[in-house]
């Protein structure tokens, strides 16, 4: 290509002076385009995606550019996939050995008779994994420790995490549903309620409410849900607020179903779990004298302890179920881990990894706050960063396969949004880190298998 002449606009020459030439400057070099661009530009041709935001970005083994579409610097909603935000956070900052404990302690030593002058203190430490089995296990070592009396009542000591159990930036409508369930100080049976519901005879009559669910006392139900055509499936929105004792149910269930469930958010977590504790030790014979009365300040002493599984084998389910729970958990507990809120905790872990973080809004450790925003160019460099630290190894294993088992990622999808996140190993031997975000999206599954082709036509094109 010949050297571009560009004209410079003469000075005031002296007399005689020789003419002003043309300058000579250097052409810009020709970039070529990458061999990904024209299947990416193929795939988002597709009549699904029009009108809408959609970014890929693909890395190399040394975390460089490889493509970039003109979004990939865009900050956009990720939904679940920023999940691996948080987890790879965890795994460097608390450890794969890292294990959640919650504890029962006493407000005063136990007597030789077997009675507590003070209170049970059933202590949180934020364990998602916490479940009524373990709850009985500590009732049983507390029994089994000779507790035969107790002068005051069990309390629950949930101040581990922020009082506030859900983000404000939740939608209303997420968070008395299963998955939007809060994270509390003290959590049980992963915050959730299964509610069933036996459908009318035919579509628009009531259904029933069967109940026989373990909810704080005084909880009252309010149930509006009507039966639906056949195959409808669960169009049932719960409504309720933590600690709250009303729990409002909406929308439809198929007619052709004999029970249907439908996962609802427990708004009381820690009272359900006093209520249980207390009825498991007076169900064994041990007598309580207390009422209601002002927190116990005695020193306290540790009568049963549980330990949850290893945080790797966390991660692993988090990944598996996209649970939103057990990465709120890991996200609050970074933020403890390092004394500050945990967002500037985890965004601070990342930027020490070298992710250099543009436009980055993070609001949840989950990615159910939709207002969370991230570029899938960070995003990426996320997991390259993650794949590259001391817990590499840990965190692929836990990611999901896709493409035929040539993919590892994590996927993430709500009303308008899907993303993938993740490892593709190249036909050439090559392990690619790639990220792709949409947003605005048509409703349609197809969406999963197309990204499925996008990157096995990725995984068969010579990148150089």
């Amino acid at each position: 290509m010949a050297a571009l002449s560009v004209w410079k606009a003469p000075r005031e020459e002296a007399a005689g002076a020789a003419p002003q030439q043309l300058e000579q400057v250097p052409s810009p070099p020709v970039v070529e385009e990458s061999k990904i661009a024209p299947l990416f530009r193929e795939w988002t041709s597709h009549p699904q995606l029009a009108g809408s935001l959609v970014a890929f970005c693909v890395l190399d083994e040394d975390g460089q550019t490889l493509f970039a579409s003109p979004l990939a610097e865009t900050a956009l909603c990720p939904a679940s996939a920023l999940k691996v935000v948080t987890t790879g956070a965890a795994l460097g900052v608390l450890g794969p050995e890292f294990r959640f404990e919650t504890t029962l302690l006493a407000t005063a030593p136990l007597d030789n008779t077997g009675t507590l002058a003070g209170d049970l203190v059933l202590v949180g430490g934020g364990d998602p994994t916490f479940s009524h089995e373990h709850l009985a296990q500590l009732a049983d070592a507390a029994i089994a420790a000779g507790l035969k009396n107790v002068a005051g009542v069990v309390r629950v000591d949930t101040s581990v995490f922020p009082a506030d159990p859900v983000s404000e930036h939740w939608n209303w409508g997420d968070v008395g549903n299963g998955y939007g369930a809060g994270a509390f100080g003290l959590n049980l049976d992963h915050n959730r309620l299964a509610l069933r519901f036996e459908p009318g005879a035919e579509a628009g009559e009531p259904a029933r409410f069967l109940g026989g669910v373990q909810v704080a006392s005084g909880t009252r139900w309010e149930n509006h849900v009507v039966t639906a055509a056949a195959g409808s499936g669960d169009n049932v929105v719960v409504y309720s607020e933590p600690y709250g004792r009303v729990i409002t149910m909406r929308g439809t269930v198929p007619v052709d179903a004999d029970v249907f469930t439908v996962s609802a958010a427990n708004p009381d977590p820690p009272a359900v779990a006093a209520e249980l504790l207390r009825a498991r030790l007076e169900n064994a014979g041990v007598r309580f004298e207390g009422g209601a009365g002002p927190f116990a300040s005695a020193e306290k002493t540790v009568r049963a302890r549980h330990q949850s599984a290893p945080l790797a084998e966390i991660i692993k389910h988090t990944h598996a179920a996209s649970d939103n729970l057990e990465a709120q958990c890991l996200f609050l507990t970074i933020g403890l881990r390092r004394g500050a809120p945990p967002e500037r905790a985890v965004r601070d872990y990342w930027t020490e990894a070298g992710v250099e973080f543009v436009a980055l809004r993070l609001i949840d450790g989950s990615g159910l706050a939709r207002p969370t925003m991230i570029r899938p160019l960070d995003l990426a460099r996320v997991a390259h960063a993650a794949r590259r630290g001391p817990h590499g190894e840990i965190f692929f294993e836990s990611l999901s396969s896709y493409v035929q088992g040539h993919a590892r990622g994590k996927i993430g999808g709500m009303s308008g949004v899907k993303t993938q996140v993740g490892y593709l190993r190249h036909e050439a031997g090559r392990e690619l880190t790639y990220a792709l975000m949409g947003n605005g999206l048509a409703p349609g599954r197809e969406f999963w298998g197309r990204l499925e082709q996008l990157l096995e036509a990725v995984r068969v094109t010579p990148l150089e």
